[in-house]
């Protein structure tokens, strides 16, 4: 199974940008997030500073997973694009604050050029949880009880 998924709370594309917010598969999603505004094809008036775009950024791949039936907890790695090293520490600060403490996904922070005036895109990828999962991810061992005279 493969869904290519499509949600108001995300960036819009058209045919002029030949890619998906995000793509489930049975087991896992793939989103990308980026302050874009179609109508203008240039970074969404709001995401005014790094700090703004960061919460947008986020705010879509957390709107792209749930789709999905998974959250930003799910997930197990990060890209994030940042268009100038400058950005890292303001980006950083945001970013910090979607997770607990601790349970960050693993990340790589790449310096690159970003189109449409975009200065913060992150892929993300997250295992979706299963039925009958523990926190972790894993479902719980069967624990077999032994009869009656046998020995544990």
């Amino acid at each position: 199974m493969r869904r290519v998924i499509r949600v108001a709370e995300a960036a819009q594309y058209d045919e002029t940008y030949p890619l998906s917010q995000g793509v489930e598969t049975e087991t896992m999603v793939f989103a990308n997030g980026m302050a874009f505004d179609l109508e203008t094809q240039t970074r969404m008036a709001a995401a005014d500073s790094i700090a703004d775009e960061t919460r947008i950024v986020l705010d879509s791949l957390a709107a792209v997973l749930a789709d999905a039936g998974a959250s930003l907890a799910d997930v197990v790695k990060t890209t994030v694009y940042l268009s100038e090293r400058a950005h890292y520490a303001e980006m950083n600060s945001v970013y910090r604050t979607y997770w607990a403490p601790g349970e960050y996904p693993t990340r790589a922070t790449v310096y690159v050029g970003i189109g449409s005036e975009c200065r913060v895109e992150i892929d993300a990828i997250a295992v979706k949880p299963t039925a009958g999962a523990t926190p972790g991810g894993v479902a719980p061992a069967a624990v077999a009880t032994p009869e009656p005279g046998e020995t544990p």
